[in-house]
């Protein structure tokens, strides 16, 4: 199963939905901080993967999740985030 597959299933569980898109932020889907907490903690048995809370908050999707957790997997160094007054 693919880590994003694994995250969004874990994800349908927390908030009690059928589907969820990859590209849906979880606080928009009605998670919180204290669910976030759990999630995390379930995804970290799920993908023997540890994201930090503040990393969650800041990617939110599950598309971005899963990319950030195999990034950790793989041992890849975080890529630099751009903004947009930057490019």
């Amino acid at each position: 199963m693919s880590t994003q597959n694994q995250v969004a299933e874990v994800w349908r569980e927390f908030l009690e939905v059928d589907e969820i898109a990859a590209d849906q932020d979880f606080f928009e889907l009605g998670g919180h901080s204290m669910l976030a907490v759990q999630l995390l903690y379930r995804l970290t048995e799920v993908t023997g993967v540890e994201l930090a809370l503040e990393d969650f908050f800041e990617l939110g999707t599950v598309e971005e999740v899963a990319a950030e957790l195999d990034r950790l997997r793989a041992g890849r160094p975080a890529a630099e985030l751009v903004f947009e007054g930057e490019l």
